[in-house]
């Protein structure tokens, strides 16, 4: 006869592999009476015995953790890989870099093949995709890490409960926007990343929200969606210009996006910011290089990054509170000027 296994408990019972482990372990977690029985009773119909040596697995994990990027050639990710392989080193880890191209197929493949070679955990550095497919197969890579102590930890926005080391995206869409409105600015254009990612969703959210805040009617002409790349602020900022909206300030989802708008921009002989100011989220190394310097929101990618390989680390199970907001401060440059109408 072959072993029964944890599975086929949690299985007989209906319930997970994790709330069978705390009702068979004693575990001090809270566990309704309801469920308690009927697991028991799975354990006793079935004659199961628990494996220790399975219990043990987690020991039997690599010195190795994975960082899944979406496009190690982009700064954003280059900041975050350079952060984490140092975090790693300290503590005496190996650290795997996967490159996804920013194709979600690509992705759940490393997710398979870092679980083959038994990483410690995993760091995902983009936000996730808003898809019932790839949110359900990444929520099973989720719970595969959970059941055996480990995890998977996100510095952007999942879609999912997780362990997280990430900015307030939203908070961060509408401070940018604050902060055009604060001044003088009225009608203001927001270009924005990829519309099924939620780190681009909640950043547009924030625009409107702050929109909403000070009482300024929403222009669906204004809101823009595209990648977060140059290319695509070059594209939205001319396709703006060529429809002739009236504007005086554009929010940027990231910095590469205003990268692009600026050259569209310079390219019409519209100063910035004398004509239009421009604001973003990121403050990458070259936002204090364009011309104008970028006004941006900061995001602290290095420090996130580093604190992600502390919460893979620090041996916290992984159902205990370890997630971090880091906040966004707007650091003032050249790109935004005061709305002085004529």
């Amino acid at each position: 006869m072959p072993r029964v296994s944890i599975e086929d408990v949690a299985n007989l019972a209906g319930v997970s592999i994790t709330t069978v482990s705390r009702v068979i372990n004693n575990k001090d977690y809270p566990v309704a009476e309801k469920t308690k029985k009927k697991v028991l009773k799975a354990v006793k119909d079935l004659n199961y015995f628990p494996d220790f040596a399975a219990q043990n697995l987690r020991n039997n994990f690599s010195n190795t953790i994975g960082l899944i990027t979406r496009d190690i050639s982009d700064p954003y990710f280059g900041i975050i890989a350079r952060a984490v392989t140092e975090r790693a080193s300290y503590y005496g880890v190996l650290s795997i870099v996967c490159n996804t191209g920013r194709n979600p197929v690509n992705e759940l493949q490393y997710h398979d093949l870092l679980w083959q070679h038994k990483v410690r955990g995993i760091i995902l550095s983009g936000g996730g995709l808003d898809a019932d497919d790839y949110r359900y197969k990444l929520q099973e890579q989720i719970k595969r890490y959970n059941d055996h102590g480990n995890r998977i930890v996100a510095l952007a926005p999942q879609g999912l409960e997780m362990p997280y080391v990430m900015i307030d995206n939203r908070a961060a869409g509408e401070m940018i926007t604050d902060y055009l409105i604060d001044q003088g600015h009225r009608r203001i254009a927001f270009v924005g990343g990829p519309e099924k990612i939620y780190s681009a969703l909640e950043r547009a959210s924030g625009y409107k929200l702050s929109l909403n805040k000070h009482g300024l009617n929403f222009d669906a002409a204004l809101l823009t969606h595209g990648q977060f790349s140059w290319e695509s602020g070059y594209e939205a900022a001319k396709n703006l210009l060529r429809e002739n909206i009236s504007f005086s300030g554009i929010c940027c989802a990231n910095n590469d996006i205003a990268f692009g708008v600026l050259q569209a921009l310079k390219e019409k002989g519209i100063d910035v910011p004398g004509q239009v100011s421009v604001i973003s989220i990121g403050d990458l190394p070259m936002a204090a290089h364009v011309s104008p310097p970028l006004t941006t929101a900061h995001v602290p990618l290095y420090d996130m990054a580093l604190r992600a390989v502390d919460v893979i680390m620090d041996g916290a199970k992984p159902d205990q509170n370890a997630s971090v907001i880091f906040k966004t401060p707007i650091v003032k440059r050249q790109s935004v000027a005061k709305y002085m109408p004529k």
